[in-house]
């Protein structure tokens, strides 16, 4: 079933004389429904060939979805902008402020992570959360960072090696059971070994501070010598720390670096700012 009819159905409901005068200059066009709602804000280099891109739009030349937010546009709002970046910025404070029901992207910063690393004189203190907690000194936690499935898959690969480094394990299957699932855990508490800890020797922390801070990549040299050093791992372990590093290191290359350049100097970026952090600094 066609949500709108075969012929251009926004330029019937608004007339071509509504598209005429648009210009072909940069800036975000607002959607809004008969009540006054708003629908999507959306950004664009040309809002004159978006704007037609929409105008011209025909039951079956486009997804359900914008079939269905057609449906119900019955005005629009233009605001130019004096470069593509500047739309983008002006685009992101729309979409957090007002949080239209159709757009997605941008809306949800509460999604983002912080990461929480504290050593203390018994072990490794370790938290993955949407929001600082308030409990806890804020000088421990980093990010934000953007992107739920890279954050997590990096942060567990990052406890099971240090995990592994710390206890002489070479085989992965002897880790905690609570490293072993699939979902890295949001909190998680590693004791030092009872005797010379290999961690604290090597004041590996400082080296995990500047891993997570974008500084240096160092510690992925210590995992490897740590795990590997008088052993011969099998196939199955040799791949694993093979495996666990790459995702470490391109997670320090594409997350951390990048975060170090955008933050400016300050420990954080706030959930509120990373959005915009990202436009002004061409992050992906």
């Amino acid at each position: 079933m066609n949500l709108f009819p075969p012929e251009p159905f926004l330029e019937q409901r608004l007339g071509s004389e509504a598209f005429q005068h648009i210009p072909n200059s940069p800036g975000i066009y607002r959607f809004y429904d008969r009540d006054g709602r708003l629908l999507y804000v959306g950004k664009s280099i040309n809002l004159r060939r978006r704007l037609f891109g929409y105008k011209r739009a025909r039951a079956g030349s486009v997804s359900r979805k914008v079939s269905e937010m057609i449906s119900r546009i019955h005005r629009f709002e233009l605001e130019f902008a004096k470069s593509e970046k500047a739309a983008l910025l002006l685009e992101n404070r729309w979409i957090r402020e007002f949080r239209p029901s159709y757009n997605h992207a941008n809306k949800e910063t509460e999604t983002y992570y912080f990461v929480y690393l504290k050593s203390t004189d018994e072990a490794l203190e370790f938290r993955l959360a949407m929001r600082i907690h308030d409990e806890t000194d804020k000088r421990h936690w980093h990010g934000c960072f953007k992107g739920h499935a890279p954050v997590r898959l990096s942060m567990g690969c990052l406890l099971r090696l240090f995990w592994m480094a710390e206890h002489g394990a070479e085989n992965p299957m002897h880790l905690p059971v609570q490293l072993t699932r699939n979902l890295t855990p949001v909190r998680y508490r590693m004791p030092w070994r009872k005797e010379e800890s290999p961690a604290r020797k090597n004041e590996v922390h400082a080296m995990l501070e500047r891993w997570i801070s974008g500084e240096s990549s160092e510690i992925l040299d210590w995992f490897i010598v740590q795990i590997e050093c008088g052993r011969r791992l099998t196939t199955f372990s040799s791949l694993h720390l093979e495996y666990h590093l790459e995702c470490l290191k391109r997670f320090y290359d594409r997350k951390l670096v990048p975060h170090r350049i955008m933050r400016e100097g300050s420990k954080l970026i706030m959930q509120d700012e990373m959005d915009d952090k990202r436009v002004l600094h061409g992050s992906v």
